[in-house]
């Protein structure tokens, strides 16, 4: 952390050249919080807040990850310890948006994701979702705080999770249908874009989800975000 300033208070400005240090699996601290002074939603998982509710702000993170805007107070302190199932999806896109090759899980998100899965019919299991039923439960029998969720087994868990889960929470639905759309787009890019005309994999997809007829809540709300 840089600490700057123009009037002679030290703390009155950060900068944040990296994020803080902090335990695996959990959240950082955020940097500022208070009521909330309208009506809004978070801009990570897009639940309603209401007049008065807690919202934050995250450190700013390092590259290719961009600053959050305000957050909800579960977003901000509970989605990592008591995790929802649109928490642990929002996880997957973001780290695979940045072109990452793994998604860090704690314990807590992987038995999430797992129960999640256990509703998918053993007979739809290809190669990669097997994969990713070995590394949830070798992770969650390790009592592994920091689990590295494969992207392919990333991938083939949301897919199966779109066409064999009932009954899913509304929010749940509503970001997996989003999640899974976007992976979609960036592994067949509809639009034909090439990726070398573009700095990295990122610019890339921002340009194909700038493209989307009909934006969703992950393409309006940027990214991607250090979560």
């Amino acid at each position: 952390m840089i600490g700057y300033t123009t009037t002679g208070d030290t703390t009155a400005y950060y900068a944040y050249a990296a994020p803080p240090a902090v335990e695996p699996g959990s959240l950082p601290a955020p940097i500022h919080t208070k009521p909330a002074p309208a009506a809004t939603s978070c801009s990570l998982c897009t639940a309603p807040v209401a007049v008065g509710e807690t919202i934050g702000r995250l450190p700013r993170p390092r590259q290719p990850f961009v600053a959050m805007s305000w957050l909800c107070a579960h977003c901000l302190f509970d989605r990592r310890a008591k995790p929802r199932l649109t928490d642990v999806l929002l996880r997957v896109f973001h780290h695979v948006f940045s072109d990452s090759t793994s998604i860090p899980l704690n314990t807590t998100e992987a038995r999430v994701l797992l129960e999640a899965l256990s509703h998918v019919p053993a007979e739809s299991a290809n190669e990669h979702l097997r994969e990713a039923f070995t590394e949830l439960h070798t992770g969650i029998d390790a009592n592994n705080p920091a689990l590295l969720f494969s992207r392919h087994a990333a991938h083939a868990a949301v897919e199966a999770l779109c066409t064999a889960v009932p009954g899913m929470d509304a929010r749940d639905a509503a970001t997996l249908a989003a999640v899974a759309e976007h992976l979609t787009q960036w592994e067949h890019n509809p639009h034909g874009f090439d990726q070398e005309q573009y700095a990295n994999r990122v610019e890339w997809r921002l340009a194909i989800l700038g493209c989307a007829s009909a934006p969703t809540a992950l393409s309006e709300s940027g990214g991607p975000f250090w979560i």
